[in-house]
């Protein structure tokens, strides 16, 4: 309880005792004596009304109740304002860098999927701190450190221009272990949106190995008290790619405040449509929330081995795109979607303009929330907001970060 209402209350018990004088603003300054007959005292009190003492006394009682439950919401209300607050602070902490630059470290040449235990010569690795689509930037301030996890050997790095350049001896690798890149800066492990680390994964076999490089990279999305870990491919599927978009809003969904969280009803779903690596959803799921998320081809392999990897089947699965599509009217019956999440899905006049189909086959949503990274001329999501107006009037941005924004639209 504050020391105000302490002693505002302190006040009140003092002026239910008999010996008060019979005016209160005198009260604090006044030496003569009373007469002790309490019985018949007048009390001149909070106002210019007269009470009996009896009458008074119930009154007092009263307002001190009052206090008290005052007092009790100030704390409640205390409790919630520090709740927000160590939100907040969650929130700064998982991004420990003011500098939110969204880089990641790549490998340009990746260590081998598969070495021979009988193998002599040295593994050798280069990786470069790139953008979301793969175009080196210089990054005079980083610092990139290099292990194999659990390795005798330590890792020889060199930084040559804009790439590091790392080997170690066959020896220091064992089957399925980890080949980790992690950035730092001023002596800090850089955020996951400043500059986010690489790891690739090697086995060990008995026979003549393959040094054909891997192809896939495991991403590490630790976000406050929120640890996700998401495979993504290099290739020609641009959907099996970690964007900037996925990975802003995978990072504002794991720090936000619980009642800040989509508007999902009991019994209700979320649908994530282009899910890619699925960094968005696994958020949702990491929060408890449940729902179905969907994309086509190869990349819906990769989904599903993100989803069993962070152990979310439980609440979410994934559905192949054309399925959901042809099939909307039926899902939307058997599922009941509250909200609809799209992350980096306006890349194409030809995926912006299906969006609005998409939701308007979805009477029952309340909320979209969209993640998208502004490419130029031509962007796409003032006019899908536009589009979708009429029935989702409401339109928040509620993150932002260098060119991505999350857009949360919600009916009236």
């Amino acid at each position: 309880m504050g020391d105000s209402v302490f002693w505002q209350l302190l006040t009140l018990v003092s002026l239910a005792k008999p010996k008060l004088c019979t005016s209160l603003a005198h009260n604090q300054h006044c030496s003569r004596p009373c007469t002790g007959k309490s019985e018949n005292l007048q009390i001149a009190a909070w106002g210019s009304a007269t009470l009996p003492m009896a009458a008074y006394e119930a009154d007092l009682e009263a307002r001190v109740l009052a206090a008290l439950a005052r007092a009790d919401a100030a704390e409640a209300s205390g409790a919630a304002a520090n709740a927000r607050a160590a939100s907040l602070q969650k929130r700064l902490d998982a991004n420990a860098h003011a500098a939110q630059r969204l880089l990641r470290v790549r490998f340009r040449r990746a260590p081998p999927a598969a070495i021979s235990v009988h193998r002599a010569t040295p593994v050798k690795w280069e990786f470069d701190v790139t953008d979301d689509q793969g175009t080196t930037v210089p990054a005079v301030d980083v610092e990139v450190r290099c292990r194999v996890d659990g390795a005798p050997h330590p890792v020889t790095t060199t930084r040559f221009k804009e790439r590091w350049l790392c080997s170690a001896p066959a020896a220091a690798f064992t089957d399925r272990c980890r080949v980790v890149a992690e950035a730092w800066v001023a002596g800090r492990r850089a955020g996951p949106l400043d500059v986010l680390g690489v790891a690739a994964e090697v086995r060990v076999v008995a026979g003549s190995g393959d040094d054909a490089p891997t192809f896939e990279a495991i991403r590490d999305l630790s976000f406050g008290d929120i640890q996700l870990e998401v495979v993504e491919e290099f290739g020609d599927a641009c959907g099996s790619h970690l964007w900037n978009a996925g990975l802003v809003l995978a990072s504002y969904i794991s720090t936000l405040d619980e009642t800040k969280l989509p508007d999902i009803s009991d019994g209700g779903l979320f649908v994530e449509v282009g899910s890619g690596v699925g960094a968005a959803s696994l958020a949702l799921a990491a929060r408890g929330c449940s729902g179905d998320v969907t994309d086509q081809g190869r990349v819906l392999a990769l989904l599903e081995r993100n989803i069993e990897r962070n152990g979310a089947g439980e609440l979410i699965r994934a559905v192949a795109w054309d399925v959901v599509r042809d099939e909307v009217p039926a899902w939307n019956v058997l599922g009941s979607w509250n909200v609809l999440v799209a992350a980096d899905v306006l890349y194409s006049a030809e995926a912006a303009a299906s969006l609005p189909g998409v939701v308007a086959a979805l009477p029952d949503l309340r909320e979209i929330w969209l993640a998208h990274t502004h490419r130029g001329a031509g962007d796409r999501l003032d006019a899908t907001i536009e589009a979708l107006s009429a029935t989702f009037p409401v339109a928040d941005v509620v993150e932002r970060v260098r060119d991505t924004r999350v857009v949360v639209l919600r009916r009236k």
